[in-house]
């Protein structure tokens, strides 16, 4: 910092460390000590808008986006008799769905009840559009918005992810992280090894992997948009057992 003149600010500047438990454990720090000023260590930073903690759970992530949609659909529901239901349809989008899908690539490999709650707010909002009340039961709703699930979103953004590394379009961070080797008569992408759960859940890894496993004709795609086309009819198709298959870790 003092080579590139700059200057920390302690009022905003917060220490973590991820781990597992054992490791975390093991560190007897517990702050450090600048010009002054202690710096404790924190179990969670906000990082561009994501509530990261030292587990990467996301527990408190999913905690903190059910506060603010659920509290978004309470107000929206007042006003719903106002509104057509294309109209709630792009509200609802525009300030709930886009929220759920903000970064969630990140839910991959969460705990299975962490998104159920992700996919409860799904259900609500759907439930909002279509004029439905909190018991009622969703049926195809989901279907008849042409929204996919929880799981599906996230299979489609890290798919989508994947393609455009693979085609130059992403960042070259990205793009260095997909290597093909030949397998068979069909080429494969290289899955990098891993040592931990964390390094499983990182895309460098989940990228790879589900791109394989999707079928040639969406891979095959030749633009952005034919992809986006195929991935979300081949996800509309997929059974749960088809996405639980994609999203395994083996």
């Amino acid at each position: 910092m003092s080579d590139y003149y700059l200057k920390m600010n302690d009022s905003k500047t917060q220490i973590i460390i991820f781990g597992p438990s054992k490791v975390l454990s093991d560190i007897k720090i517990r702050g450090l000590n600048t010009t002054g000023t202690a710096i404790r260590f924190v179990s969670t930073v906000k990082n561009l808008g994501i509530m990261m903690d030292s587990h990467l759970t996301f527990e408190k992530q999913v905690v903190e986006l059910k506060k603010k949609c659920f509290r978004t659909l309470r107000n929206l529901a007042k006003i719903r008799f106002l509104l057509t239901q294309d109209q709630l349809k792009v509200i609802v989008n525009s300030l709930v769905v886009s929220c759920l899908d903000y970064c969630n690539c990140i839910f991959y490999g969460i705990a299975e009840k962490l998104l159920c709650q992700l996919q409860l707010i799904q259900n609500a909002a759907a439930k909002i559009v279509t004029g439905k009340y909190k018991h009622d039961r969703m049926g195809d709703d989901l279907n008849n918005l042409h929204w996919l699930n929880i799981k599906k979103r996230i299979v489609f953004k890290i798919g989508l992810l994947a393609y455009k590394s693979i085609n130059g379009i992403a960042p070259e961070y990205l793009q260095d992280m997909f290597k093909y080797c030949h397998h068979g008569h069909k080429p494969m992408l290289i899955v990098p090894a891993f040592n931990t759960q964390y390094g499983r859940r990182s895309f460098s890894v989940t990228g790879p992997r589900l791109f394989n496993r999707l079928p040639t004709d969406v891979t095959s795609a030749t633009n952005v948009d034919l992809f986006k086309g195929a991935m979300k009819t081949f996800l509309f198709k997929s059974s749960l057992y088809d996405v639980d298959r994609l999203l395994s870790f083996n």
